[in-house]
């Protein structure tokens, strides 16, 4: 039987954690990892009328691209659209999981897609993610204890690089010391200078676990004193991070992109900003609300920036640098990767039914003036 949890660590192998947003809330965000998973439901974002939906399908997990709770809440009522949304699938024994920003840069996720779609080729990220703020403990400790000073420090939250665990170096080494009065040395006697062959030990760890690790090396070092250096270190980039941009096999008119999107997306109205004859090669891709990364798009040279929507005087900004823009519209943006969420699903985990929402509609509609 299919349990929640094993749909939770699908994910955290498709779109690492470590993708998500700092400002995101993503994960699990309802329901108990234990529960069985017979029917899942994805969608673009949970409005009462998806949830109904859900309820009516006998749903036991929901997958929701925009996170439901998005920010902290001090109180669970359906006094309000979204605590009555939250109560509506806590009493009907739904869990919501919602991937987001990971889902968005995640390598078969969403601005990938988009990229595929008109063949963008040499796609790196618009904007490289940083790995998280870290520190290196370096420490000497005697010959015959580094065993145990070295899993402690493991055990405690060091030692972590990328997938790998119980990451450290080790070099050979004399130090000296000289006690005074008031100590109490394990090797030698206090007063006089001693030499003992130690072995310089060095672990990383993030600097959430600082002081845990500390306290773990002063309990496991056999020293009176262990002597020990930290050492800040600069966030390292990743070769993932947010948004894509790359090249086009060959330059294509702006008008002949809003024919691929809209075919391959199925809308029949999209915005532009520019010349629709101009000829376009290099192309930034950000999917939903995207204007925050126009000015990088800008600055790596992209003809064209493709996002769902941006302010205003950020579209003026595309003009007066006399780049192009193409705004597929939120929901359109990401919505299209519901159904495809919907088919992994279904092929990875085959006993469980898998479906994207049948009800969910962009809640904008376009006006068009007849002739």
């Amino acid at each position: 039987m299919v349990k929640v949890s094993d749909i939770v660590r699908w994910f955290d192998n498709i779109a690492p954690r470590g993708l998500a947003a700092s400002w995101d809330n993503t994960g699990l965000l309802l329901g108990d990892p234990a529960g069985d998973v017979h029917q899942i439901m994805t969608c673009l974002t949970l409005t009462t009328d998806v949830v109904r939906e859900a309820v009516d399908k006998k749903v036991d997990l929901v997958i929701t691209h925009h996170p439901i709770p998005f920010k902290p809440i001090k109180n669970l009522t359906a006094t309000s659209v979204e605590g009555k949304i939250l109560w509506l699938l806590a009493s009907h024994g739904i869990s919501v999981f919602s991937p987001h920003t990971r889902w968005d840069d995640s390598s078969i996720g969403i601005n990938h897609a988009l990229a595929g779609m008109i063949g963008l080729r040499e796609i790196k990220p618009l904007e490289s993610a940083r790995g998280p703020v870290e520190v290196k403990l370096v420490t000497f400790v005697p010959k015959g204890h580094v065993e145990q000073v070295r899993n402690a420090l493991f055990e405690a939250g060091a030692g972590f690089i990328g997938n790998y665990s119980e990451c450290s170096f080790q070099l050979s080494g004399t130090g000296t010391f000289r006690g005074n009065e008031e100590s109490s040395p394990v090797v030698g006697q206090k007063g006089n200078r001693e030499e003992v062959q130690e072995e310089r030990l060095e672990v990383v760890l993030p600097v959430s676990r600082l002081d845990q690790v500390v306290a773990a090396l002063r309990l496991s070092h056999p020293y009176e004193e262990p002597a020990f250096d930290l050492i800040s270190l600069v966030q390292k980039p990743l070769t993932s991070g947010t948004g894509v941009i790359g090249t086009l096999t060959s330059a294509v008119p702006l008008g002949k992109l809003l024919e691929t999107y809209g075919a391959m997306l199925n809308v029949n109205s999209l915005q532009w900003i520019g010349d629709a004859s101009r000829k376009i090669n290099r192309v930034a891709i950000v999917c939903g609300s995207g204007g925050g990364l126009l000015e990088k798009a800008i600055q790596q040279g992209a003809d064209c920036f493709i996002t769902g929507e941006m302010r205003f005087h950020d579209s003026l900004a595309v003009r007066e640098v006399n780049a192009t823009a193409i705004l597929l519209g939120h929901f359109a943006s990401e919505r299209f990767a519901m159904d495809k969420l919907a088919g992994l699903l279904k092929d990875t985990f085959p006993m469980v039914v898998s479906q994207a929402s049948e009800c969910e509609t962009d809640p904008l509609s376009f006006w068009a003036k007849k002739e």
